[in-house]
């Protein structure tokens, strides 16, 4: 009986590590190397991206460093205090820019949003600082990205 359990544990265990093994683990290049870490964003250039219309090429100027540019692809009011354009660059290989503009209830408006490809290790995610600045910071998309797969 105990032989039986030990060659179950052990086949046990051996399925695990082909399973852990089988799993896709190969480095992804890093799309946005070199740029900066943080990028200062203007209220300015984000507000423009919520009048363009969908299919209109858009450039936007973060800052010296960094400039965006790529199609619109949507451009949605979901609510009446929510609206989210998405943009597709060419110029980074299909990375997509979501930015979203909320209005709180004293007509107030902050922006949420992310560049991001699959494809590649990095991207940039929009945050205010203490001073309520907006800049984009680097992130490791895998980590702010869910896989979902189809087994």
């Amino acid at each position: 009986m105990k032989i039986l359990i030990l060659k179950a544990t052990l086949l046990l265990c051996i399925l695990t590590s082909l399973t852990a093994g089988a799993q896709n683990t190969a480095a992804k290049p890093k799309l946005f190397s070199s740029f900066p870490d943080k990028i200062i964003c203007t209220e300015q250039e984000l507000s423009k991206v919520f009048s363009a219309s969908v299919d209109q090429n858009l450039g936007l100027s973060f800052s010296d460093n960094f400039s965006f540019s790529g199609t619109v692809t949507s451009n949605v009011v979901k609510y009446s205090n929510l609206q989210t354009v998405i943009i597709k660059s060419a110029a980074f290989d299909g990375a997509i820019l979501v930015l979203s503009k909320i209005k709180d209830e004293n007509g107030g408006i902050s922006y949420v949003g992310r560049i991001i490809n699959t494809k590649y290790f990095d991207g940039y995610e929009l945050q205010k600082d203490a001073a309520n600045n907006y800049q984009l910071i680097k992130i490791e998309t895998d980590k702010v990205i869910q896989v979902c797969s189809q087994n």
